[in-house]
């Protein structure tokens, strides 16, 4: 077995996790050996000068216990050694005497414990070295400093990898595992002793167009400077993860929900008012939800997101606060006090990333030009939530595109057609909507029923077998008017 299997074999194992340790392994010259055994006595590895000190020249100490290499007595003592470790020891020693080329030698043995990151014992390290007097000599106490200074620089090397794997290579922010480590932290807190908890979730606006127009380059660029605004602007408790791609998370301990939404919007109109470089503007969007008392990851994420659709889908670049996590309750509630929603479910998902992003967004702009509606916007901010609107189709469509016809979905011009028909159809309806021949209701319909009841959940099911293999194959598709789950929920505003 080379270095390269060993390094690998023992990583694996969860013995060492740093193959640096590996440098321990002294070249024979040195007159020390050298060997870690896991906790079932049998070794995982040893330098050549163990396997001389132990096996006399037949064969090697790897996989192989002391059992099987040393007498009865030599056994009891090191067993001794072993156990203080077990019990706790940082270190024990024993001195025996080896048969080493037909002559009785004179060796200290010296055993180390290895802990893993849990701090518990994982394996037994094991330093033996030939001496001419029963005490340590100069060189043995030469080899236990360079030990000791191996030692410091392994346990600084582990910092570095638990830093490594904990942050986000771009940006320097938490990357998703530290945050989900965090979270969970967090709400157990919240469970046992009632501390608030919210969560926001930021997503840079129109960001693909900044990675079409300017190059990846500027766009990493972007996210390092705004990774660098949130922090600064973010209070001591708050936690920054990026969740990938454009979109960070902001975990805020001790924080309810109001509270969060005005830390969102100082969030907003730093970003909102600072100057990126190459790029100039950038805006973001922010969905917030506190976590109530029991709620689960999964639940108190989707309604973060759900606010930050509904975000996006009002004219981005504002904050949107979730409502309340439903309860028993809140089922109770009169149905005066709900309006018609519309609800994204698992079920529509195709299982392409790009495709389901884009059908969400389009369930919020629905979402925020029926909030329009009944909330009676200005007319300027309507005629900005339906130029938003519009982009979203656009862009979405161009985007589904190229993911079906990479796909080789064998109708992806027949589709295609279909989108230009609807974009043709979009653009009719705005020009009669600005001349005062079509109302908000008109835009609100042909969003709702054409484009995501008709289409998205009609004739784009078509594809997702050649998304997703884990589908059943489609052969035909499913009337708007069938039994399939529609899209409408009675939710609180």
């Amino acid at each position: 077995m080379n270095e390269n299997d060993l390094i690998q074999a023992i990583a694996s194992d969860g013995i060492i996790r740093v193959a640096g340790l590996l440098s321990l392994l002294m070249p024979e010259s040195g007159g020390v050996g050298f060997g870690v055994k896991g906790l079932d006595g049998r070794y995982r590895l040893a330098n050549r000068m163990l396997d001389r000190l132990l096996c006399q020249g037949s064969g090697r100490v790897d996989g192989r216990s002391e059992s099987d290499l040393l007498p009865a007595h030599l056994r009891e003592q090191l067993a001794r050694c072993d156990q203080a470790l077990v019990d706790g020891a940082p270190v024990a020693s024993t001195e025996v005497l080896l048969p080493v080329d037909s002559v009785s030698s004179h060796c200290l043995w010296l055993k180390l414990p290895i802990l893993g990151a849990d701090g518990k014992l994982k394996s037994i390290a094991s330093i033996v070295h030939q001496v001419s007097q029963p005490h340590p000599t100069t060189a043995m106490q030469q080899t236990l400093a360079c030990l000791e200074q191996a030692n410091q620089e392994l346990r600084r090397t582990v910092v570095e990898l638990e830093q490594v794997a904990s942050t986000d290579k771009l940006t320097g922010a938490w990357n998703r595992r530290r945050l989900e480590e965090s979270v969970r932290t967090e709400m157990d807190r919240l469970n046992r002793y009632e501390h608030p908890l919210s969560l926001l979730i930021v997503d840079i606006d129109f960001f693909k167009v900044v990675n079409d127009q300017h190059g990846h380059a500027t766009g990493d660029q972007v996210l390092r400077e705004l990774t660098k605004l949130l922090h600064d602007t973010l209070r001591g408790t708050d936690s920054l993860a990026r969740w990938g791609g454009e979109e960070f998370v902001v975990i805020c301990p001790n924080t309810r929900r109001v509270p969060a939404g005005e830390l969102a919007e100082r969030l907003r109109e730093q970003v909102a008012g600072a100057i990126f470089p190459v790029v100039g503007q950038v805006t973001v969007s922010i969905g917030v939800a506190e976590c109530s008392l029991g709620e689960s990851w999964e639940d108190w994420f989707a309604r973060a997101d759900e606010a930050l659709y509904q975000a996006k889908g009002s004219g981005r670049n504002q904050v949107q606060l979730a409502p309340a996590a439903t309860t028993a309750d809140d089922a109770q509630a009169p149905v005066a006090a709900n309006f018609v929603h519309l609800v994204w479910r698992s079920a529509y998902d195709c299982g392409d990333e790009v495709v389901d992003r884009g059908h969400r967004l389009l369930f919020a702009n629905a979402n925020g030009l029926l909030s329009a509606i009944l909330s009676g916007h200005s007319a300027d901010g309507v005629d900005a939530q339906v130029d938003s609107l519009i982009a979203d189709v656009l862009q979405h469509f161009g985007d589904e595109e190229k993911v079906i016809v990479a796909a080789g979905f064998p109708g992806a011009t027949e589709h295609i057609v279909l989108h230009r028909e609807l974009v043709a159809k979009a653009a009719k309806l705005v020009d009669e909507y600005r001349a005062g021949k079509q109302g908000l209701g008109d835009m609100f319909q042909f969003l709702a029923y054409e484009v995501i009841t008709k289409h998205m959940l009609g004739a784009d099911r078509q594809f997702f077998p050649y998304l997703r293999a884990d589908r059943p194959e489609v052969t035909s598709i499913q009337p708007a008017s069938s039994s399939r789950q529609p899209p409408w929920s009675h939710r609180l505003p």
